[in-house]
């Protein structure tokens, strides 16, 4: 069987998409390692037209909902390859290989790892990527946040109301230039952060549950006990699989034009894996349509 239409992943971008192409009955399939993506981790959302105040997960909850209305299925895994099959496209993913016609891409992005020792061994035992998910259970602790960027910065400010001291770490000689001057200045007057800079985290240290980090400062070895880790480090995008294929910004962003379609005819994008700027639920949800109707126009053409 040849599709129509593969979309691969199912974030906001993928379930909108998936939508618009089920409303259009194209002949689709769904590939996906998850439902929702980062949104799940969102804590509160209060900017989606008609679903304020709610939450990342509950908000992901409806999409499932409306995915299920028009019984749309999913292919679960990841996609190891994409390459040219004539006029069509192959793609190879853990659950299959498919012939289309056409390619959407919505594969969202990920938490940036630091790489180090024990980063993986203490993962959700102590050491979280998400301040604003996981931040309640660290109530009164002391933490370390790794990451003196807006990802970072933002983390920080969430934990002053929550945790009793909070190291900053930033690898640079400064704190991130793209932040608000408020918020930088909220967190040096606060009594309860110290800011480390040229600090190279090196080592998540603990027993059953975090309970210190290294990092080197000037050549020197140091270390902090602490009972949480917050790695802050930014997003990366889930483009591996693309890399040759399609081009991508130094971010690793696949870039696209005004109608969603990258470098390849008939390979569209959208969402938080693209180069468009904002990164938000309610603009990757509009993306994802647009891109998907961008997409039946090229197969209408065809």
């Amino acid at each position: 069987m040849v599709y129509d239409l593969i979309i691969i992943g199912a974030g906001p971008a993928g379930i909108s998409a998936c939508l618009y192409a089920a409303r259009q009955k194209l002949k689709f399939l769904c590939v996906t390692k998850d439902i929702g993506g980062l949104a799940n981790f969102i804590p509160e959302i209060d900017t989606y037209l008609g679903y304020h105040y709610m939450s990342g997960y509950e908000l992901v909850s409806k999409f499932r909902d409306h995915l299920r209305d028009y019984s749309v299925q999913a292919c679960m895994g990841g996609v190891k390859s994409i390459k040219k099959q004539g006029k069509n496209f192959l793609v190879n993913a853990d659950c299959g290989r498919y012939e289309t016609k056409s390619i959407l891409i919505a594969t969202g992005r990920g938490f940036k790892k630091l790489g180090v020792k024990g980063e993986a061994e203490f993962e959700g035992k102590g050491l979280s990527h998400c301040a604003a998910c996981d931040g309640p259970m660290f109530k009164d602790k002391v933490v370390a946040v790794v990451g003196g960027g807006k990802s970072g910065l933002l983390s920080t400010l969430f934990l002053l109301k929550i945790a009793k001291k909070i190291y900053l770490l930033e690898k640079n000689s400064k704190l991130g230039d793209h932040v608000s001057p408020d918020i930088i200045d909220a967190i040096k007057k606060s009594k309860k952060v110290d800011i480390i800079t040229n600090a190279d985290t090196t080592e998540i240290v603990g027993n059953k549950f975090v309970t210190a980090l290294s990092y080197k400062q000037n050549g020197k070895l140091k270390n902090l006990n602490v009972g949480g880790v917050f790695v802050e480090i930014g997003y990366v995008p889930h483009n591996d699989f693309l890399k040759g294929f399609v081009k991508l910004n130094a971010r690793s962003e696949i870039i696209i034009d005004k109608e969603n379609e990258t470098s390849v005819r008939g390979i569209f994008a959208a969402g938080d894996c693209t180069d468009i700027q904002e990164k938000q639920v309610i603009v990757a949800a509009g993306e994802g349509a647009k891109a998907c109707l961008s997409a039946l126009t090229y197969i209408m053409e065809q």
